[in-house]
């Protein structure tokens, strides 16, 4: 299922709604891209999604943030250059976990892009990547129907079962 991504000044809630589905989306990707052995390309899609949640999360507390007009403006659109201060702001109105999950998504981002180089990357075996993944999809199933309840439909819940049903797959 893929949803029209418009822009939250015209119509939040779809938006809101377009980024759930995105963040499960690419978790799913995400794990089936690791079953199929594409390590990189999954870590990728696991901090893609990442960004969608952030993004969703930033939407539905737009008016509880302080920095209100770049929020308005820009960080709606959760940039990565901006993510770790994104982070920090949603941690601050109770999204306790938010930053730890962010940071471990940069790794995974940084994965992504330089694989096993010794001299860039954090990662120095395949299980370590996985644990990541794992850790970071995990804690997004757990929470995203709490933090959405308010948009939550069965739609959502199809969306929401197939991925953690593949889920299941990583172990």
């Amino acid at each position: 299922m893929e949803e029209k991504l418009i822009s939250p000044k015209i119509d939040r809630k779809a938006y809101i709604r377009a980024r759930i589905i995105e963040t499960l989306d690419d978790i799913d990707v995400a794990i089936n891209m690791w079953i199929a052995g594409r390590s990189r390309n999954s870590a990728g899609k696991v901090f893609s999604a990442v960004k969608a949640l952030l993004s969703a999360l930033v939407t539905k507390n737009l008016d509880k943030l302080s920095n209100n007009d770049w929020y308005l403006k820009r960080g709606y659109n959760a940039p990565t250059h901006s993510l770790k201060g994104i982070s920090i702001d949603l941690s601050k109105l109770g999204y306790k976990e938010v930053e730890n999950i962010t940071n471990l998504a940069f790794l995974l981002h940084d994965y992504q892009y330089n694989g096993f180089d010794l001299d860039f990357s954090k990662y120095k075996k395949k299980e370590e990547v996985l644990h990541d993944i794992f850790i970071v999809s995990n804690f997004v199933l757990e929470h995203i129907k709490e933090w959405f309840k308010n948009e939550w439909d069965s739609d959502l819940d199809k969306v929401y079962d197939i991925t953690l049903s593949d889920m299941k797959k990583l172990g």
